[in-house]
């Protein structure tokens, strides 16, 4: 059974090695969202993550909380 699994987990290792070309590097961005509201801030936050899957990127979309008087939450993407 540990053997299947170590098997099985080297595959995946391989398969993920293969498919990354050799000199490609990724790149990260990420982009504050803010609103007056936790509505208004999580819809443009939910909006830049959607617009930024639709090409392509790898998206991370932190909800918004309150801070300094007003809403505020993080979309990360890579690339």
């Amino acid at each position: 059974m540990v053997k299947k699994l170590f098997t099985s987990a080297a595959l995946v290792a391989t398969a993920l090695a293969v498919a990354a070309p050799a000199h490609a590097e990724t790149t990260y961005y990420q982009q504050l969202v803010t609103g007056p509201t936790k509505a208004e801030c999580e819809a443009t936050g939910s909006q830049l993550a959607q617009q930024k899957r639709a090409e392509g990127y790898l998206v991370t979309w932190i909800g918004c909380g309150y801070q300094n008087f007003q809403y505020s939450g993080l979309v990360s993407w890579s690339g």
